[in-house]
């Protein structure tokens, strides 16, 4: 299987387990307003799930935002399907790259944090050691495309730490297939 059939599997694999998450999330009548109301902290349990660079959580986040009330998981994961079957205008892609990349000279990619998120990613991973640097990679690609797709509403510190999984990941990836060579 090629890179973005990879990344294609991967993604619709995401979207049925993020809206089997979304669907047990809102299984209770009041959880729905709880979920949009803000905690002692001023966000709300969307929001934290926006600042976490998983694409998992990523997509939760938007299942909720798209399912007003509960639903069954398949109305979720095609609304969610739905939702990014059309690509995002270039102009609002660029604004979230800007947004990203505002502080970058300043404070520069989040790199040790990137490497410990995909530590866990790796970690989740089913599968032997000769399929994990394709997974690896799908990941990196599925990463590429979503640390600065404005169909979610990721704020600019968790899509930089997006963009730096990116590196991290395929680096990871890299390092795998080199040790299956020498092997």
């Amino acid at each position: 299987m090629k890179g973005a059939q990879q990344q294609q599997v991967l993604f619709s694999h995401l979207i049925k387990a993020a809206a089997r998450r979304a669907c047990s999330m809102l299984a209770l009548p009041h959880e729905a307003a709880r979920l949009r109301s803000p905690a002692d902290d001023g966000m709300t349990a969307i929001e934290r799930l926006e600042l976490s660079p998983l694409a998992e959580d990523q997509l939760v986040a938007t299942a909720l935002r798209l399912s007003p009330s509960a639903a069954p998981a398949k109305a979720i994961a095609d609304a969610l399907q739905r939702h990014f079957t059309t690509p995002p205008g270039w102009l609002a892609v660029e604004a979230q790259r800007r947004a990203a990349w505002s502080d970058l000279a300043g404070r520069g990619l989040p790199l040790e944090r990137a490497a410990q998120t995909a530590a866990g990613i790796e970690k989740q991973l089913n599968g032997g050691e000769a399929e994990m640097p394709a997974k690896l990679r799908a990941y990196a690609d599925l990463y590429s495309d979503l640390w600065c797709d404005p169909r979610i509403a990721a704020p600019a510190p968790a899509r930089r730490e997006m963009l730096a999984l990116v590196s991290v990941l395929h680096g990871r990836s890299a390092s795998l297939e080199g040790k299956e060579k020498t092997s």
